[in-house]
């Protein structure tokens, strides 16, 4: 995200009021460019936003705890002091996947389950990239949590293990609907899974899918990071900008998750006064205490402690897996920036293969592959639409023409191109019949550099190409300066030979 932008979308006033509104005893870090700031902080004045606008900020995070005194934090030596001095906490579940679509998915299924337990006093908010933040104010809940935990009577003290927990009974209770949900979203069935496989670069014995339950492991595509949270866990404040896709984070009203478009939470689309009436976390008294409903139901069917080590260690490792997959396919901006003019003449030999090749099997993903590399180089869509056109027809069994206009489309639309997947990627190139000489040759192309995939291609031989002009240039201006300057005079004759010649 450019400095300039994030400087201009915090200098509106209205923007600064709305984020010390929401600082109220919470700790706060900021982050500025690529790094965080100092912790523990707090936000009491708008001078104290102002003053972090003109440091040149990114992004503010927030606690879901809030504290009596959240400067102490840090200097407390006890588990006990944090405790006592820990006022509230509020419920949020952060909900993140391959795809902000799946998440979608996921907020809605949430939101209705919060709904058919009779827990009204929830809210919505988007976290600016992949995901969204469901969230319960810790008004929603009585100050006594009925003994509900042996040795804690205040509500107050149940944070961590209140918000794992809600997540562990979640995933347990809701498994079939996710996995239903997502499948219907991408057709139905053995086709759905195959097109998550091959789009997500997830192999199919990997996602477990058993056709007969219509279950799979759909913690491969989505996820509820709540479950790795401990004390003092941050999380985007509403109104803040994600430094990665340069979106806001901003409220929306429940219904409306489902429809929800990113880009809504363009900076210069975002007006706080918008969003009054479904603000993040706030609490509604008409519902009273309407949260306890849900502590019943978490602490009554996950009786006794729970050993969260081993969960959380499954969550990291499969949120480790689905990032890595997500970052094989470019499922993230691209990572290499191309900056000068690409001509078919800088292209990798496995897209010249691609281009001129009559698949048998695996079209989509040739397709895929062809439109991530174009607008990754920056080709207008007319030329790659043309481009495209030529290459279905020498296609034996063309992609049909909706297809192509609704990949397109999609593309069109992303504020950033996503990178080609990489060489390695296990559904691509070999597996639809790039040969493999080709592949290794495009890798070993240029000495001490392995490349990773078609875009690094084109970004280190463009480099290269502008290294050998400059050294050409700086080779000739050297020649030039030999031949154009003048003999120095023979300094070499002998004194007493010049006197005898007077």
């Amino acid at each position: 995200m450019d400095k300039s932008i994030a400087q201009k979308y915090y200098s509106r006033i209205e923007i600064q009021k709305a984020i010390l509104g929401f600082a109220k005893d919470r700790e706060i870090g900021v982050m500025f460019d690529g790094y965080f700031g100092k912790r523990p902080d707090v936000i009491e004045y708008l001078s104290d936003v102002k003053a972090l606008v003109d440091k040149g900020i990114f992004s503010f995070h927030c606690s879901e705890e809030r504290w009596a005194n959240a400067l102490l934090l840090g200097t407390e030596k006890r588990i006990e002091d944090r405790d006592n001095n820990r006022v509230g906490w509020d419920l949020i579940l952060d909900l993140d996947g391959v795809d902000y679509k799946y998440s979608r998915l996921l907020g809605k299924i949430i939101i209705d389950f919060f709904d058919d337990i009779g827990v009204k006093n929830v809210t919505t908010k988007f976290s600016g990239n992949k995901g969204f933040h469901i969230g319960v104010p810790f008004e929603a809940f009585s100050k006594d949590c009925f003994g509900l935990v042996d040795g804690i009577n205040e509500s107050r003290l149940l944070f961590p293990d209140v918000a794992k927990r809600t997540v562990l009974y979640m995933l347990q209770e809701l498994k079939e609907k996710i996995c239903k949900s997502i499948l219907e979203f991408d057709g139905g069935g053995i086709e759905a899974i195959t097109k998550i496989s091959n789009k997500y670069n997830i192999p199919l014995n990997e996602l477990e899918f058993d056709e007969k339950t219509g279950l799979f492991d759909y913690m491969k595509v989505i996820d509820i990071d709540t479950i790795l949270i401990t004390s003092r866990h941050l999380f985007r404040m509403p109104y803040s900008l994600n430094e990665k896709s340069g979106l806001v984070s901003i409220p929306l009203p429940n219904d409306k998750i489902s429809t929800f478009e990113r880009e809504d939470a363009l900076p210069e689309k975002v007006k706080p006064e918008d969003y009054t009436e479904f603000e993040f976390l706030s609490y509604n008294p008409a519902y009273g205490k309407d949260g306890n409903k849900l502590l019943v139901k978490v602490y009554e069917n996950l009786e006794g402690n729970i050993d969260y080590e081993e969960i959380v260690k499954e969550h990291q490792s499969k949120r480790k897996d689905r990032e890595g997959k997500l970052q094989s396919l470019g499922g993230s901006v691209v990572e290499f920036e191309i900056d000068q003019e690409v001509t078919l003449d800088d292209f990798p030999k496995s897209i010249s293969y691609i281009l001129k090749t009559n698949f048998q099997d695996g079209r989509k993903r040739a397709l895929f592959v062809l439109i991530t590399f174009l607008t990754s180089i920056k080709w207008d869509w007319t030329t790659i639409d043309k481009m495209i056109d030529e290459w279905n027809k020498i296609q034996e069994d063309p992609l049909k023409k909706q297809y192509i206009g609704a990949q397109v489309s999609w593309f069109k639309v992303k504020e950033k191109p996503i990178s080609p997947p990489n060489f390695s990627s296990a559904n691509f190139y070999s597996a639809i019949g790039v040969p493999t000489e080709i592949i290794q040759q495009d890798q070993r192309k240029f000495s001490g550099t392995t490349i990773k995939n078609p875009l690094h291609y084109v970004f280190v031989k463009l480099k290269r190409d502008e290294m050998k002009k400059e050294f050409e240039k700086n080779k000739k201006k050297t020649e030039k300066k030999k031949q154009t300057k003048k003999p120095e005079p023979n300094t070499n004759t002998p004194t007493k030979e010049l006197k005898k010649s007077e």
